[in-house]
């Protein structure tokens, strides 16, 4: 369990997904747009956003005005502990296709009673104290009651992504490990690449190549959590020369691929 109440001016999140956990994201100011794979909206004060497992996602903010949130990462399993046969605590993350994400309403007191709740769970994930463990999923079952008892916003934000740009991303998805230049864009859309890539950037806020990037960097934590080791994992990232995948992969997620693998591989 990760809980993190920040305020700064510019943030620019990479696009990255959580593997066995789920995020709640609360929004509090600022001029933010919110990325899922296929969606792209402007945030509101308010907007309590569940996100399941699995799903890409990365807020930018549009100008330098302060952004607050409040970010929770819960492993699965610790919702299924908490949970009871009467009261499914993970209920809120059940999304209906297509949406990727659903997006709460927190009237005012709901608003005042989740940031309490969290700003009191923060300073606990630091101690060892005798109960704390007790405390930390009291905090967590009524931040997660509150989140189940809210309901979805009535009004959807207006998805600001072109249909064109998800077929895009749809062939980045399909293609991660093949050749992903902008003449193969250009090739596959028959569009001058220099125009792609600036029309890509300006919906998405970052170019061609920086989202096959990061794409592949999640793809590579993906494989080495899975126990692959690094060479098989660079040319199944789409890495097609290693000395890049390992400067790319440190510069991005701080430690190398071996590293990583070590650190994260699942038991």
């Amino acid at each position: 369990m990760v809980c993190s109440h920040n305020r700064n001016r510019f943030h620019d999140t990479p696009f990255h997904h959580h593997s066995h956990h789920i995020e709640l994201y609360l929004f509090i100011s600022g001029n933010v747009t919110f990325f899922t794979k296929n969606e792209a909206f402007p945030l509101k004060r308010g907007y309590l956003i569940a996100i399941p497992d699995g799903v890409w996602h990365r807020a930018v903010t549009r100008d330098d005005v302060p952004y607050e949130r409040i970010f929770l990462n819960i492993d699965i399993d610790l919702i299924k502990q908490l949970s009871t046969p009467k009261t499914d605590l993970y209920r809120c993350f059940d999304v209906s296709d297509p949406k990727e994400i659903n997006i709460l309403n927190l009237g005012s007191d709901a608003f005042d009673d989740y940031v309490n709740f969290c700003d009191e769970l923060i300073p606990t994930l630091d101690k060892d104290a005798y109960g704390n463990d007790i405390h930390q999923r009291i905090l967590l079952a009524e931040i997660l009651l509150l989140a189940n008892k809210v309901h979805k916003i009535k009004k959807q934000p207006r998805n600001i992504i072109p249909p064109f740009l998800e077929k895009v991303t749809h062939f980045i998805d399909e293609n991660l490990a093949d050749d992903l230049s902008l003449a193969a864009f250009s090739k596959h859309f028959y569009l001058n690449s220099t125009y792609l890539d600036r029309y890509f950037k300006r919906y998405m806020g970052l170019s061609l190549h920086q989202y096959v990037t990061e794409k592949r960097i999640e793809q590579a934590k993906q494989l080495l959590r899975a126990g692959k080791n690094v060479t098989e994992v660079c040319a199944k990232s789409g890495f097609g020369n290693y000395s890049n995948f390992i400067r790319s992969f440190n510069k991005r997620v701080g430690i190398s691929p071996g590293k990583y693998r070590t650190k994260y591989q699942s038991k």
